[in-house]
């Protein structure tokens, strides 16, 4: 069973913008997730464990970085998210 808090803290009906919003938010996880400082726009710092939190909060053990992308240009198309920038 997953033990981080994090994970285990959020609603299972989170939303991935809810999810994204609440890590940018949380000092502690600075290393994967942060403002550029740019009007609404963030970096992805370790997308690979992004998408894996993001998967263990939604049961989808098998998430990755290309599937969390595709989830991601949804909200970029909808003009939830302004930009997205990744480093690999």
């Amino acid at each position: 069973m997953e033990t981080n808090p994090l994970i285990n803290a959020m609603d299972p009906s989170i939303t991935l913008w809810q999810f994204l919003l609440h890590l940018l938010e949380d000092q502690r996880q600075r290393h994967l997730i942060s403002w550029t400082g740019e009007d609404g726009e963030f970096k992805l710092l370790d997308a690979e464990e992004v998408a894996r939190l993001w998967g263990l909060r939604k049961n989808k053990h098998n998430m990755n970085y290309d599937k969390l992308s595709r989830a991601l240009r949804y909200y970029y198309d909808k003009v939830r998210l302004k930009h997205l920038y990744v480093s690999h």
